[in-house]
């Protein structure tokens, strides 16, 4: 990018400030663009896209030697996208928005749980070109490298340019103890549940449960990332079912017409 403007770029994430991918990854990005970190100030994993403005928020400088402004908010992933864009850095042209690194996949039904994944969907909802990037839990130092180098390519090439408006990509990269890394597959979002259940310990009741790969549908997120291949899902915040219009009119034609 010799020549050029360092593009300013917005990295937010769930697992809270303290998060070392966080800081690898900003850290590396910062390489090649204005890097400017809003993350929650406690841990927020599943989330989803829930939000605490109305509550009030606070928001602190990090200390330390960074390469980066580093800022935590007191709130969810998606408070801090909808913070830094609205507000904090509201005069700045942001051109492409992080979510993550999550320690932990997001593929298939885990999406719609995340708050990585919201941190993304907020910026999208925005218009600005945005990325979720999770590894799963048992990933090796060797994937997060893949992930920083994805990350990168992704701004000095400015892919980001290449996400449609109000979408944006989920991205999760693979455990290399169960496979070994295979590179990049686009995939549709699975739709396997988890084996959801509740143990009672100590007057509590806490949620278990994994995914089944017996489950996974061919060429969905879930299979592909078990196979060893790091998934990218495009994904839309307009949940919209098309075909399902005409036969939700049919019944409001037939029973709700006055």
């Amino acid at each position: 990018m010799t020549g050029q403007s360092k593009p300013e770029i917005l990295l937010v994430n769930d697992d809270g400030f303290e998060s070392p991918f966080l800081v690898h990854l900003a850290t590396a990005l910062s390489e090649l663009a204005n890097v400017h970190v809003v993350a929650p100030a406690t841990e927020q994993s599943g989330v989803s896209h829930s939000f605490q403005g109305f509550h009030g928020h606070e928001l602190k400088k990090v200390p330390g030697d960074f390469p980066f402004e580093f800022h935590t908010l007191t709130g969810t992933p998606s408070d801090c996208t909808k913070f830094a864009l609205t507000y904090l850095y509201r005069d700045l042209p942001i051109e492409c928005v992080f979510s993550g690194p999550n320690k932990g996949e997001n593929a298939g039904v885990s999406s719609l749980y995340s708050g990585t994944v919201a941190g993304a969907r907020e910026a999208a909802l925005w218009g600005f070109p945005s990325l979720a990037l999770s590894l799963c839990y048992d990933a090796t130092e060797t994937m997060e490298k893949e992930l920083l180098r994805f990350a990168v390519e992704v701004v000095d090439k400015k892919l980001y340019s290449r996400i449609p408006a109000h979408t944006f990509w989920n991205v999760n990269f693979p455990d290399e103890n169960q496979s070994k890394f295979k590179g990049f597959k686009a995939a549709g979002q699975g739709i396997s549940m988890f084996t959801d259940h509740y143990e009672l310990k100590d007057g509590r009741y806490y949620l278990s449960g994994a995914k089944v790969p017996e489950r996974f549908a061919v060429n969905s997120d879930d299979l592909l990332l078990s196979q060893g291949y790091a998934t990218i899902s495009p994904m839309t915040i307009d949940q919209t079912l098309q075909s399902g219009l005409v036969p939700v009119q049919q019944v409001v034609n037939k029973f709700f017409i006055r």
